[in-house]
């Protein structure tokens, strides 16, 4: 079945149909890009690479999943790619695209700059005033849009004084604690108030609430996933509920990620969704359940890292790979392994071995990949992979060609 809804949906992308991989009780499908590419000697590793096949399918399933939601706008998440070129081709691909959202101020940079999208919602609280001067040169620019998110009067006071000091208008939302406790307001009351500050002050406009709750994302079960969605989507609800009724408009509901994004949409709160890591997806995510909109389709990892084996032990079943921890992410856990010729990523596991070097540890009878050959990994978590690189490569995997490279330019702690 599922199988069956990749081949339709790669005939409705323009894909040739793909040869997929899969990691134990996943349903997301890898490449074996190392083993697909004709011009392999062309990288030099470690490299991170995006599969634009890949890439197009997520956009198009995605696509077609918001199809399910009429009325729901679509904000994706540019912290996963931090890049304007993808920024650029998602407000191209998605018919609800309202903009994007950034995480850091570098990113909205060049989310304007460099990829001509003139509605950004920095989703995350900026205090500094060099970082505000920043955000506000960028809503002075022609159609740009600037959105911002607080959950502190003394910051709402700093941005409006530095709005009324460019004659600009940022848009605000207040951040809603549902969960996380990270950063947000503590509930309705005080969400009601910050809003009325934001109301009373000049150059502000008050669009509405974030209720983002990071944690759902990796809720395995897909059942168990809905359920803390609704509860949140109450959290939510009961925030607006108290807004509507001191008089207060609440044009904007905004949240979700890749893993709750369908679940939000389907509350009837929220107004708008933020998906960030769909376009990439990563082994964290391929252990999610997965049933979305469309039935019998699911996503395809389109980001991966090549990377050389520089060592090898026969006795201990081991590749030693050139990329550690500098090079791959471990937070959310190992990379998927795949080395051409075998059965999958079931017969070899990654470990660390250092900043500079990977552990490859492959079972017996399996294909141990010989010193100088490229092995596939699937990262365990796309954002902080992508972080690590200056570009990434884009290929085809159904031709072997590598199409272009694309600056990450965004990268680096965010400023």
């Amino acid at each position: 079945m599922l199988l069956r809804g990749v081949r339709q949906l790669c005939q409705a992308a323009g894909m040739a149909q793909p040869k997929l991989f899969f990691a134990k009780d996943s349903t997301v499908g890898y490449n074996d890009v190392a083993g697909s590419l004709k011009d392999i000697q062309n990288i030099d590793t470690p490299a991170l690479v995006v599969d634009k096949d890949a890439l197009n399918y997520n956009l198009t399933l995605l696509e077609k999943c918001m199809e399910s939601f009429p009325g729901i706008k679509v904000r994706p998440h540019g912290k996963a790619h931090k890049s304007g070129q993808m920024a650029g081709l998602q407000q191209s691909s998605h018919k609800a695209f309202s903009g994007i959202c950034a995480q850091k101020v570098t990113e909205a940079e060049q989310f304007v700059n460099h990829g001509a999208v003139k509605d950004v919602f920095v989703s995350n609280e900026i205090v500094s005033a060099k970082k505000l001067e920043r955000l506000a040169r960028l809503a002075c620019l022609p159609e740009v849009r600037i959105r911002l998110c607080v959950d502190n009067e003394d910051n709402v006071r700093a941005i409006s004084a530095i709005a009324g000091k460019h004659d600009i208008v940022f848009g605000v939302v207040v951040d809603v604690d549902v969960g996380q406790k990270r950063c947000g307001v503590s509930g309705p009351s005080e969400a009601l108030r910050l809003a009325q500050l934001i109301r009373e002050l000049p150059h502000l406009r008050f669009d509405g609430i974030q209720a983002y709750q990071g944690l759902l994302q990796h809720i395995r079960v897909q059942e168990d996933r809905k359920e803390a969605v609704a509860n949140i989507a109450r959290q939510a609800k009961a925030v607006v509920d108290v807004l509507t009724a001191a008089g207060v408009e609440c044009e904007v509901v905004t949240g979700g990620g890749t893993g709750t994004f369908y679940l939000e949409a389907e509350t009837g709160v929220y107004t708008e969704v933020q998906p960030g890591s769909y376009i990439f997806m990563d082994a964290a995510y391929g252990r999610d359940e997965w049933r979305l909109p469309v039935a019998g389709q699911s996503w395809r990892h389109s980001l991966y890292v090549l990377t050389t084996v520089v060592s090898r032990n026969e006795e201990r079943r081991l590749a030693v790979v050139d990329s550690g921890t500098k090079a791959v992410s471990l937070d959310m856990g190992p990379p998927l392994v795949h080395v051409s010729g075998s059965a999958g990523c079931s017969v070899a596991k990654f470990s660390s071995g250092g900043d500079e070097h990977g552990l490859v540890h492959i079972e017996d009878g399996a294909v141990l990949p010989a010193v100088g050959s490229v092995v596939t990994l699937v990262p365990g978590h796309c954002d902080p992979a992508v972080n690590m690189y200056d570009e990434m490569i884009m290929i085809s995997a159904s031709s072997g060609e590598i199409v272009e490279r694309w600056p990450i330019a965004a990268r680096g702690p965010g400023q």
